[in-house]
């Protein structure tokens, strides 16, 4: 009898000291749905075409973190993502890795977009989700040799797996980098590394950062020549006026490089209202393709973490030299936004 009270109380002691350390850990789960609807007219339309579809992108995000004795943070992250035009199925991971945070500065290992892809602003930040991504509209041929829309970073990280490493701030200063391994074939040696930093100021009222990251990619085979992409971005606040101005520079091979400017201010009207402008001019420096893209979108806050969004585009795509067909046309982008 003895012997089982003492195996209960075991049990017990056991069963709480698990639970203590549960306890000590913080589970957070956050989510976002964004739907797209986009109405767009371009100035080459195809016979019997709608040139219109709806989009949806959701995620969930599970965050697990543990704070030791010692100060050390470790996380732990795992968000799902469903994404796509018309019925969309398949939920998958978008990300999943552990970080580590201490005295000593960030460490994250696992599929995360890496330092370029957090550092580096562009002027599509201002305007509504969606406009100049995978859910915007295609202002030219996908077998282009302009190889984005935006001026942020272009051969970024994304949810890959790698290694990323941010020394701890130092006076509004945040240098990181990241390192992607291409694989272990005789084909997989594009190994790509990214360099980023970030200087915040503060004068008067006017608030901002400077930024710049370079990507280097090596050949994908064993001679082959490399990749690399840059960008530098300024971005300023004062009161209800936001400025993005951005500048990037991509190689889509050893002959073709796609230059990108890019810019956009922001005026808050209201805590609800917020309007914005935007302007990106794209350059393929070897065929002469150019795009000039004009945005204009206004935010309105429906309800707490209930916005909405209406963006306009006027584009111009220059063709060059490629030999695909020029396009002179607009496109029009309702978003809706949760964030839970």
């Amino acid at each position: 009898m003895y012997k089982r009270i003492f195996k209960s109380c075991s049990l017990a002691t056991s069963v709480f000291a698990i639970s203590s350390s549960l306890a000590v850990s913080e589970v957070n789960i956050s989510g976002s749905m964004q739907w797209h609807y986009l109405d767009q007219d371009p100035g080459t339309s195809t016979s019997g075409a709608s040139d219109n579809h709806f989009h949806s992108d959701n995620k969930v995000e599970l965050a697990f973190t543990n704070k030791t004795d010692s100060g050390l943070t470790i996380s732990m992250y795992q968000t799902i993502r469903s994404n796509g035009t018309e019925a969309v199925s398949a939920a998958d991971s978008d990300g999943n890795y552990i970080t580590l945070e201490g005295g000593f500065g960030y460490i994250s290992l696992g599929n995360s977009g890496g330092v370029g892809d957090e550092l580096t602003p562009t002027a599509a930040d201002l305007i509504g989700p969606g406009s100049t991504d995978g859910k915007a509209p295609t202002f030219y041929n996908s077998s282009s040799s302009l190889t984005s829309q935006q001026a942020s970073l272009v051969n970024i990280i994304d949810a890959e797996n790698n290694i990323t490493y941010k020394l701890p701030s130092i006076g509004g200063l945040t240098l990181g980098l990241s390192y992607k391994d291409a694989g272990q074939g005789a084909s997989e040696n594009a190994d790509e590394t990214v360099v980023a930093g970030s200087y915040e100021f503060t004068s008067g009222d006017v608030t901002g950062s400077i930024t710049y990251a370079s990507n280097s990619i090596d050949g994908a085979t064993a001679g082959a020549a490399g990749l690399d992409s840059s960008a530098i971005g300024l971005t300023v606040s004062s009161g209800p006026f936001s400025l993005i101005l951005a500048q990037a520079e991509d190689d889509q091979s050893s002959t073709i490089v796609t230059e990108i400017n890019d810019y956009g201010i922001s005026y808050a009207v209201s805590d609800a209202l917020t309007f914005a402008v935007a302007g990106t001019e794209v350059t393929e420096t070897s065929g002469g393709e150019t795009l000039d893209v004009t945005s204009v979108s206004a935010k309105y806050g429906i309800v707490n973490g209930l916005d909405a969004y209406l963006t306009y585009h006027d584009y111009d795509y220059g063709a060059g030299s490629s030999g695909l067909t020029a396009d002179d046309g607009s496109a029009t982008l309702i978003s809706i936004e949760a964030t839970f």
